[in-house]
């Protein structure tokens, strides 16, 4: 006798602001396909005179990086609730205000960000009152599965790739590269 799996919701990622308020929540759409983690550690090389090769002396451990790339996809569908994961849009349907949460972990942290989605400079106007700018891009959570990686965005690189009449976004493919933060770490927002 056959058995049949029971449908199971399939487990998204997600990218989290940690401490900023209103909080930044990427749930991916689409997970991504692979994710590259990288880890590079530091030798001295020591030379002395009759040895054959240098000597290697550990001088410390370096960072641990993710990479990976997510898709996002705001194309009308017939059937919206078959629809893999609701993402935001903006009234004409663009995925703007979805692509704005990636661009929010590069940028100094505001209670505003999510402004930059309407305003007509982005980010740029959101610092235009005299609101500091050397306050640091927020420290976020990454999840992937069971694992949760305290983390600072590094890089995000989008990548727009169809568009409404009026020009909005429809799809995005969207590059991140995150550092691990550890437990001993200095507070990466300065304080």
């Amino acid at each position: 006798m056959a058995q049949h799996l029971a449908y199971r919701a399939p487990v998204r990622g997600f990218l989290a602001s940690v401490g900023l308020e209103p909080e930044i929540v990427v749930e991916f759409q689409f997970n991504p396909d692979k994710i590259s983690d990288k880890r590079s550690i530091s030798y001295a090389t020591l030379n002395a005179p009759g040895l054959l090769m240098p000597v290697r002396q550990y001088t410390s451990g370096g960072d641990r990086t993710l990479s990976f790339t997510v898709n996002v996809d705001g194309r009308p569908i017939a059937d919206p609730s078959a629809e893999p994961m609701r993402i935001e849009r903006d009234d004409q349907g663009g995925i703007g205000p979805e692509l704005t949460k990636y661009r929010a972990f590069v940028y100094p942290s505001t209670d505003r960000w999510q402004d930059a989605a309407t305003a007509q400079d982005g980010f740029t106007s959101l610092y235009a009152t005299g609101e500091p700018l050397f306050t640091a891009p927020p420290v976020c959570a990454f999840g992937w599965g069971d694992r949760v990686i305290d983390c600072v965005v590094t890089e995000v690189s989008i990548s727009e790739q169809a568009f409404t009449p009026d020009l909005r976004p429809l799809r995005a493919e969207i590059q991140v590269t995150l550092v691990e933060i550890t437990p001993y770490n200095a507070d990466p927002q300065g304080g």
